[in-house]
């Protein structure tokens, strides 16, 4: 764990690299000068002054003329204000960590203060610059699927978190939720073309696993988009044909170069991008022709779209969201998943897996639904569906084999 006194120690080198031409060489002043080795055969007083070697303290000479201070340009001012936030941001990270090690970036192990914290970890939120969301893109997202008359709402979904949902009594989830969310509106088609945005800040959004950035455009409209890797706050973004091919930047896949990584595709035209928007999720681009541009999933099926569908470069930021362990089942809860019964520990009528006396098989040669269709390999598209005929290659299981 770092000390105040480092971090403050850290924060003064930086300052005093960045302004250190204001202070150096002025008369009767104690400047840091570099100093060699002594060769051999030279004497004490013939020692070179050479830049990046260990510093010590020497006395300004009178008799030397006094130098003139280097202005110090914005870019470097900018990555002095940029690098003292980063070293506040990083301590403020370090002091919630509390002597744990970090694993990576953007993740830290819980203390073992109990056996359900052991080895477990959460995300850090350092990338956020705010707390506080635009209200005026917010809305309560409230799903009501089936609601008898006088009873709570019956939800149709594995996910029982209903937003803003108060009802105590229901048949699938017994109390009421306790972390209401509010949906972003999310700008996944970057319909704003031909206008430079801002990017304001980077919030925290509970209904994806990655964040979203507040862009501001020159017209004084605000809009929501995924957060990429490399955003910061302050920088311009543009939906264009002629976008240069930048992180951020939206264009058609006609006019993405080969090898580029890109995200938040569209898989029809003018239907907003639903491709690669996962946290760490990208697709790489291979080839084009007249009408199609190759492009190779995160799924790694390898397929042709249409090369006026819109994308976005880059990859989608957290990657790191797959190494978080959340250690107990209670805040798998808190997430809004409910437990699920076996099918073995059901009754023969119930599941196709059930019946038996104590602990007998499912007795199948592959496991199956509760409908009684194949649980693992089935092949859920129809045959005569369209877009079958533009996949390339079909994606591979995790043992490298064709699904």
């Amino acid at each position: 764990m770092e000390h105040p006194p480092a971090k403050g120690l850290m924060a003064s080198f930086a300052l005093l690299w960045c302004f250190g031409d204001r202070f150096r060489g002025s008369p009767g002043s104690i400047a840091f000068a570099w100093t060699s080795p002594r060769p051999l055969g030279v004497g004490v007083d013939t020692a070179r002054h050479i830049a990046f070697s260990r510093p010590t303290a020497v006395a300004a000479s009178m008799t030397t003329p006094p130098r003139q201070p280097l202005p110090l340009s914005a870019f470097a001012a900018a990555a002095c204000v940029a690098a003292a936030a980063t070293l506040r941001r990083r301590a403020r990270v370090a002091l919630a960590a509390k002597g744990k090690p970090q694993t990576t970036s953007g993740v830290r192990v819980r203390k073992p203060k109990n056996n359900a914290l052991r080895n477990s970890s959460i995300a850090t939120f350092e990338e956020l610059t705010t707390r506080k969301r635009y209200e005026p893109l917010c809305f309560m997202y409230r799903r009501k699927f089936c609601r008898p008359r006088g009873k709570g709402i019956r939800m149709a979904t594995k996910t029982g978190r209903e937003s803003g949902h108060t009802s105590m009594v229901s048949s699938l989830m017994k109390g009421p939720v306790q972390h209401a969310r509010l949906y972003r509106i999310i700008d996944f088609g970057r319909t704003k073309r031909g206008m430079f945005g801002t990017i304001e800040t980077i919030e925290y959004d509970p209904y994806r696993n990655t964040r979203v950035c507040l862009v501001k455009y020159e017209d004084g409209e605000r809009r929501f988009i995924l957060y990429a890797l490399g955003f910061f706050v302050g920088q311009q973004v543009i939906a264009s044909h002629d976008a240069p091919v930048f992180v951020g930047n939206a264009m058609p896949l006609d006019n993405v170069p080969i090898g580029t990584m890109v995200h938040n595709i569209e898989q029809a035209p003018k239907f907003g991008g639903q491709i690669a928007r996962a946290a760490g999720t990208s697709a790489l681009v291979l080839s084009r022709d007249d009408k199609y541009v190759t492009i190779k999933m995160p799924s790694s099926e390898v397929r042709m779209l249409p090369k006026g569908n819109w994308c976005t470069v880059g990859r989608v930021g957290r990657p790191e969201h797959c190494l978080i362990k959340l250690g107990k089942a209670g805040k798998r809860r808190q997430l809004g998943f409910r437990p699920h019964v076996r099918g073995s520990a059901k009754n023969a009528c119930d599941h196709p897996h059930g019946g038996g006396e104590g602990r007998s098989p499912i007795g199948h040669k592959h496991p199956k639904t509760p409908y009684g269709k194949c649980a693992l390999g089935l092949r859920t598209a129809r045959l005569a569906k369209r877009s079958l005929k533009f996949i390339l290659i079909r994606r591979k299981k995790k043992s490298g084999r064709p699904e």
